[in-house]
């Protein structure tokens, strides 16, 4: 044995050195090709350099880039390779048509059942964050690529949070529309909507191989990628892909090819810090564990991350997993120790004993695994203290009824069950004096459906005309902003059950039945029958369905996470409620539906439309007709009705203005690619369109307020310019058309806008 180690090194030979421009040795040339004389490509990083091993008899034949002449380097110093400028390859260029019949046929047309192991390290100032996976994976044509975690670990961690399965370190598909990297988009060169954007030059061609670079037609696409193709023609399918980036942050990432049958043997990537205006890092927060950069990068910061795929079974006969969710994680609490990798013969996985000692001594120091868990927390809105999740989107609203509320609400955690979960808050409102307060139970009948039963109790308020939908995904925002401005409200005490069930994890549907009590905050009464009511009493039944196609999801032990959002997102409601049941007053039926879409352009602008329905018949209150989201303040004069701009609202509508039982709305927007002004400051432009249309039945019913409907069309037009100043920007707005009022200066609004990712 110790013979054989002894002539492997000896056999083989570190060659390591950088590529320059011939007329300025400090200017690197990235993505140049070594070629040795055994047929091996090797490529220069972001700043030129290159590290590779040689064979026993071999050498570095050749020397080619993009641009530059090649050389035979058989001769050359190698530790300081210089290219000379070489503008005759534009007639080299290839067709994009070509391209497009290299690529068509990487991968066969049957299933693949297959392992991965991966190790990613981020070295900063402090301890090094040191991530690795062990999965089983399969790409079948009825399920996409599915993962199976069999064994992830932090170093220093016990246990995984969410994050460490759903950050996406690179993309496993090159030729989608866009390609992750650090949870970061990038435009894929090779897909066939961005072939416009792309050019491709021939480098090197013989018998076998065709060596092809590519770049961006212009830079400014959001995050484009400029590199090097190595097509092995007796297969027809790529061998390797190198790419770099040299912007916001600095990327270099190669991704080799199994020849036949086209799935990744091999990823290396590594990311340093750039020009900056970007934050890069695992756990966000302001945490410097896992960070690569800052806005303002400082430090020499580094992720290196490896991966391979092997053992792979080819068959048409290879089923899916059962389970439909891109990623299952099912004991994440399982401790995994250093030597459960030592058990595998990849001498990237293993760690170095003073690792081990200073993560934990680090860990110690900072209280990282705290941390940690309140950050994801975090993500949902939440911060845990032991087995309790405060709910920060309930400690302090604002609004025109109840001036300051303040509140708390509580949820279990993981920590104590994750078969059932009890929670309840509490609210106070300084103005109007009163406690609201409610509770919850709810019951996992089904992780892999995500099934819940729960059982509910609230006394609290709602506005008027709001209509929510049961299957909305959880919002946090710091605040709300429609809700400083609001003043119409009605009071509820409600109590019911509902059931949670995904029938596919992109279909998820909830049904509730609940029995409530309603009372006013105004003068206000409903003629029904002959009868005015002031107070009244509802049972209704609400069944809601959630249909996201392009979501993926991930089950980490027994919780359904979003894996990956992307839109179209459509979204349906029918609501009944029973007259003589259950002492309910009144018989109404709502149907409500809504459809998000957005579609993101290579130039980093994003297009965004929401259209929405709703419809009502029958016995309906006004507390329970529909509104078209207004939030303007009843206020003369522009600067008085300065407020809070929302996300998805009328800003020159007025509240109370208008309700409907019939309503469509339309809201079109297009933001533009931030403008960078400094690493701090990226303001953001953005165009809004909305438009209303409605009418209301029986308006004669509804006794002591006056309001109109929106049977002519409401239309109103302006812009956002965002995050001008720690996430504070400005909106403006005008009213035009049917609905446009005498006083020009009514019919404009002006506001502050606050978008803030924590």
């Amino acid at each position: 044995m110790l013979f054989v180690v002894v002539f492997n090194l000896q056999a083989q030979s570190q060659l390591a050195g950088r590529v320059v421009n011939q007329l300025d040795n400090e200017k690197a040339i990235p993505n140049a090709v070594l070629m040795t004389n055994q047929q091996r490509y090797f490529f220069s990083d972001f700043d030129g350099s290159f590290s590779i091993l040689l064979q026993e008899n071999e050498f570095v034949d050749k020397v080619f880039a993009n641009g530059f002449k090649s050389i035979q380097a058989a001769d050359e110093d190698l530790s300081l390779i210089q290219l000379k400028e070489d503008h005759q390859h534009s007639e080299q260029a290839i067709q994009k048509k070509d391209i497009i019949g290299l690529t068509a046929q990487q991968l066969l047309p049957t299933n693949f059942d297959f392992k991965s192991l991966s190790k990613t390290t981020i070295s900063n100032t402090e301890a090094d964050f040191i991530l690795r996976k062990d999965i089983h994976l399969k790409l079948t044509q009825s399920q996409g690529l599915q993962q199976k975690y069999k064994a992830i670990s932090v170093e220093g961690l016990e246990g995984a949070v969410p994050k460490m399965v759903n950050t996406e370190i690179h993309s496993f598909n090159w030729f989608q529309n866009y390609i992750e990297i650090f949870d970061k988009q990038f435009v894929s060169p090779f897909n066939q909507l961005n072939l416009i954007n792309v050019r491709f030059y021939s480098l090197f061609e013989d018998d076998h191989i065709h060596v092809i670079s590519f770049q961006p037609l212009k830079r400014g696409f959001i995050r484009s990628l400029e590199g090097v193709i190595v097509y092995d023609k007796s297969s027809s399918k790529l061998s390797k892909i190198h790419a770099i980036s040299d912007g916001d942050f600095r990327l270099n990432l190669q991704t080799e090819f199994n020849t036949n049958t086209g799935l990744p043997e091999q990823t290396k990537l590594r990311i340093k810090p750039g020009k900056g205006g970007t934050n890069l890092s695992f756990f966000g927060g302001g945490m410097s564990f896992g960070r690569i950069q800052q806005k303002n990068p400082k430090g020499d910061a580094e992720l290196v991350h490896q991966q391979v795929y092997y053992d792979v079974n080819v068959h048409d006969s290879i089923s899916a997993f059962p389970s439909t969710l891109t990623k299952v994680l099912e004991d994440k609490t399982k401790y995994v120790p250093n030597s459960y990798w030592d058990n595998f013969d990849f001498p990237f996985l293993n760690l170095r004993d003073s690792d081990a000692k200073l993560i934990n001594s680090y860990f110690e120091e900072a209280n990282i695994r705290k941390k940690v868990n309140r950050l994801s927390a975090f993500d949902a809105g939440y911060f845990p203290i032991g087995i309790l999740d405060v709910d920060l989107t309930r400690l302090f609203k604002l609004n025109n009824y109840e001036g300051v509320r303040l509140g708390i609400g509580v949820l279990t955690n993981e920590s104590l069950s994750e078969k059932y979960r009890l929670g309840g808050f509490a609210a106070y409102g300084f103005q109007d004096t009163n406690l609201k307060y409610g509770f919850n139970a709810g019951l996992l009948l089904n992780s892999d459906s995500s099934t819940w039963l729960n059982a509910f109790f609230a006394d609290d308020i709602e506005e008027v005309g709001m209509n929510n939908f049961l299957t909305d995904q959880r919002v946090y925002s710091l605040f709300e902003p429609r809700l400083v401005n609001i003043t119409f409200f009605y009071k509820y005490q409600k109590h019911g059950l509902s059931l949670q069930h995904n029938f596919t994890p992109q279909l998820m549907s909830e049904l509730k039945v609940d029995k409530s009590s309603i009372s006013q905050t105004r003068d206000y009464a409903f003629l029904n029958d002959g009868r005015l009511f002031e107070d009244y009493n509802l049972t209704t039944a609400t069944f809601g369905l959630r249909w996201t196609p392009n979501y993926t999801y991930s089950k980490v032990g027994k919780r359904i996470y979003v894996n990956k959002a992307s839109t179209p997102e459509v979204t349906a409601q029918i609501s009944q409620s029973f007259r003589g049941v259950m002492d309910g007053d009144f018989n109404f039926t709502k149907l409500s539906a809504k459809l998000d879409y957005e579609f993101l352009h290579s130039w980093g602008s994003l297009s965004s439309v929401e259209l929405g329905g709703d419809i009502g018949f029958g016995d309906i209150p006004l507390m329970h007709t529909f509104h078209a989201f207004p939030n303007s303040p009843n206020k003369a004069g522009v600067f008085n009705r300065f407020s809070v701009a929302g996300v998805k609202s009328f800003e020159t509508m007025y509240f109370n203005e208008f309700f409907n039982t019939k309503l469509a709305t339309l809201h079109l927007k297009h933001k533009l690619t931030p403008f960078k002004l400094s690493n701090t400051i990226q303001p953001e432009l953005v165009l809004i369109s909305r438009h209303a249309i409605g009418d209301f039945d029986s308006p004669e019913n509804h006794q002591n307020i006056a309001f109109d409907t929106l049977s002519q069309g409401f239309n109103e037009a302006g812009f956002e310019l965002n995050k001008l100043f720690f996430g504070f920007g400005l909106s403006f707005a005008y009213r035009y058309g049917a609905y446009h009022l005498p006083r020009l200066e009514d019919n404009f609004s002006f506001k502050f806008t606050f978008y803030l990712k924590l």
